[in-house]
């Protein structure tokens, strides 16, 4: 029988084996986090704004410039409003600073493994991690100026604190999970559908966790009562805590939401948050607005849900998933069945991120009110838990094999990594840097330009620079087309979302003219544009094939265009019908000699 000092001796060498291995673990993941964020910033600026892009990025700029938000739901959530017109004003507005934050957040989130790691093996947890790196659509979407990544991965960060907060019974944690839970309703409002999803889950974690332990002769409503008095007991222990956390959450979904500097826009009397600051008075009214008022303008936005197919609507998604996450959905599957049948018993986690991404792979169709390929990051991100359960099955088969000296296993496990390395890393290098403008790429949404673009709005920047007087001139308006027309009667309605006549047309240009500081003006007489003292940029609709009808565009000007270098871009990735993808951008030759 073993001595007390040598029974102290073994326990402390397990826990500094314990210790290193962890450490390991986390060093690990440290590791494919910089690898993550170094993937995301490479060429960050590099493609030409998507369409979604510049208008979200307008309005942050223009945030900048002003001071006055307002939450309008076409934009959604004010968080990359707010944090990049603040950016905007620290390092100036590109294409880079632009989609910085959301690509330093995404590059960060395989962190959010860590949070897991007591309820994960370690090689699942460096696997989570490496699912969260680099599967194609989280990359490629890292690397753009949208919220989906965001609100999936404070979301996943949010249950990855709830969770450690149940193991360790800490507040901290709860304090920090409901952080992340708020910042992620400030991002878009589907983020009403995550406690929806968790709801359910619960609920089959919860069913689950009856039919394992069997009720027999206690009776199923016995066993249920004892459960739900343990619940309620241990939520009456915590409730001046779940108290806090809930004025913690409104405290920052207010900040975010509550309008700022209203009393520089005309028509309307709400109070701003800085006059609130200054006048406790008007903070009642501020949180109403915040709260009340963006609720009603939610509803009367996006409270129609998907008013096509279901099945269409899933049809438009699967290429998606097809394209860059089948192997994360194979290994999804696999992971779940393996941990609910083969071990012990089940992990709670894994079930419970399994129920609520199953749940969003059957429900996102119903709810989406376009199929656009974002959509699917609310699929992929919960399955990463599962589908690293998945991958580090078939990692540490093989790792077994070889140890064990079984060939034909190790070589079989061999190849299974191989492809699945292969075919993630050639999607992911594919989908994000080699072609993340083509229309053959199903990651890319159609209001992506396809055209190599940047050379001529860096002539365009250059001639704002050196001009004086207006520098770019927008032409065509046709009424009878219900297409889109360039002219803006009213340049003043540009001001605040949604912006009047002329300026979705003039997407993404309208984002580059404001960070460029160009002077603009339209027309919508060809015949003003016939003079010596037009300006020294002109853009106008090109020809479509596509459209049958008559409208506005360059051939209408193409004779008043001497001395004019001639551009034709795409502000789509093609023409499509009467949307009119094909522009032409003249520059005047002598614009820029010095």
């Amino acid at each position: 029988m073993a001595s007390k000092t040598e029974t102290s001796h073994s326990a402390a060498n397990a826990r500094k084996t314990l210790t290193g291995y962890a450490s390991r673990t986390q060093l690990a993941v440290v590791g494919v986090t910089l690898v993550a964020l170094l993937a995301r910033f490479v060429s960050l600026g590099t493609r030409v704004a998507h369409q979604d892009e510049a208008r979200v990025a307008y309005w942050a700029y223009r945030f900048m410039e002003t001071g006055v938000y307002e939450y309008r739901p076409i934009v959604h959530g004010p968080f990359l409003t707010i944090v990049d017109g603040h950016l905007f004003g620290l390092f100036g507005a590109s294409d880079f600073t632009m989609r910085l934050v959301v690509a330093l957040i995404g590059g960060l989130f395989p962190l959010s493994a860590l949070l897991f790691r007591e309820r994960l093996r370690d090689s699942e947890t460096v696997a989570m991690a490496l699912l969260l790196a680099f599967n194609p659509v989280l990359l490629y979407y890292s690397r753009f100026y949208r919220n989906d990544v965001l609100l999936a991965g404070f979301m996943l960060v949010a249950f990855g604190f709830f969770v450690r907060a149940y193991d360790h019974r800490r507040p901290a944690f709860l304090y920090a999970g409901t952080a992340a839970f708020a910042l992620a309703f400030t991002t878009k409002e589907n983020a009403l559908v995550y406690p929806v999803c968790w709801m359910g889950a619960a609920v089959l974690l919860w069913d689950h966790r009856l039919f394992v332990e069997r009720a027999g002769e206690r009776g199923l409503l016995s066993v249920a009562w004892e459960r739900i008095k343990g619940t309620a007991l241990g939520v009456w222990q915590w409730w001046p805590h779940f108290a806090l956390a809930v004025f913690e959450f409104f405290a920052i979904f207010v900040f975010f939401y509550a309008p700022r500097n209203t009393d520089r826009l005309s028509g309307t009397d709400v109070p701003g948050l800085y006059e609130a600051l200054g006048n406790p008075a008007l903070l009642p009214a501020v949180v109403d607005e915040a709260v009340l008022g963006s609720w009603d303008k939610f509803v009367g936005q996006w409270g129609g849900g998907n008013e096509e197919s279901y099945l269409s609507t899933a049809k438009a998604l699967w290429p998606v998933m097809e394209e860059g996450a089948i192997v994360l959905l194979a290994l999804a599957i696999l992971g779940f069945v393996v941990d609910r049948y083969v071990g012990e018993r089940p992990s709670d986690a894994v079930s419970f991120a399994a129920y609520w991404g199953f749940a969003s792979v059957l429900g996102y169709p119903v709810i989406v009110d376009n199929p656009f390929p974002w959509e699917t990051i609310h699929v992929i991100v919960p399955l990463v838990v599962p589908a690293a359960v998945g991958l580090a099955l078939i990692a540490r088969l093989g790792f077994e094999s070889v140890t064990e000296g079984d060939a034909l296993s190790a070589t079989a496990a061999a190849l299974v990594l191989l492809v699945v390395v292969g075919q993630v890393g050639a999607t992911a290098v594919g989908t994000s840097y080699l072609d993340p403008q083509s229309e053959d790429n199903e990651l890319v949404q159609y209001a992506q330009s396809s055209s190599e673009m940047k050379p001529v709005l860096h002539e365009v920047r250059d001639v704002a620079e050196s001009n004086d007087g207006i520098d770019v001139m927008y032409y065509g308006d046709d009424p009878s087309f219900d297409g889109d027309n360039l002219h803006a009667p009213n340049p003043s309605s540009h001001a605040v979302p949604p912006a009047g006549d002329g300026w979705f047309a003039r997407l993404p240009f309208a984002w580059y003219m404001e960070i460029y500081g160009a002077e603009t003006d339209s027309v919508k007489q060809a015949e003003l544009l016939k003079g010596d003292d037009k300006p020294p940029v002109v853009i106008a609709l090109g020809d479509a094939n596509s459209c049958s009808k008559e409208y506005d565009d360059a051939e209408d000007i193409d004779k008043y265009m001497d001395g004019y270098e001639r551009h034709e871009v795409q502000r789509y990735l093609h023409d499509s019908g009467c949307v009119i993808s094909t522009t032409v951008v003249y520059v005047d030759r002598n614009a820029t000699d010095a």
